[in-house]
Protein backbone atom coordinates (compact mmCIF):
# COMPACT_ATOMS: atom_id res chain seq x y z
CA UNK A 1 0.00 0.00 0.00
CA UNK A 2 1.20 3.72 0.03
CA UNK A 3 3.42 5.01 2.69
CA UNK A 4 1.31 6.90 5.95
CA UNK A 5 1.89 10.19 6.58
CA UNK A 6 1.89 11.71 9.86
CA UNK A 7 5.47 11.90 10.97
CA UNK A 8 6.04 15.41 12.42
CA UNK A 9 7.95 17.82 10.24
CA UNK A 10 9.28 20.75 12.68
CA UNK A 11 11.80 21.66 10.00
CA UNK A 12 9.22 22.02 7.47
CA UNK A 13 9.98 18.72 5.53
CA UNK A 14 8.46 15.23 4.90
CA UNK A 15 10.99 12.16 5.09
CA UNK A 16 7.65 10.20 3.58
CA UNK A 17 7.24 10.05 -0.28
CA UNK A 18 3.98 11.86 -1.33
CA UNK A 19 3.50 14.54 1.83
CA UNK A 20 3.12 17.67 2.75
CA UNK A 21 3.96 19.65 5.76
CA UNK A 22 0.25 21.01 6.15
CA UNK A 23 -0.56 21.52 8.25
CA UNK A 24 2.52 22.20 10.20
CA UNK A 25 3.78 20.33 11.97
CA UNK A 26 2.45 17.18 10.83
CA UNK A 27 2.81 15.24 7.42
CA UNK A 28 -0.23 14.53 5.35
CA UNK A 29 -0.81 13.30 1.98
CA UNK A 30 -0.13 15.51 -0.72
Amino acid sequence: GLPVCGETCFGGTCNTPGCICDPWPVCTRN
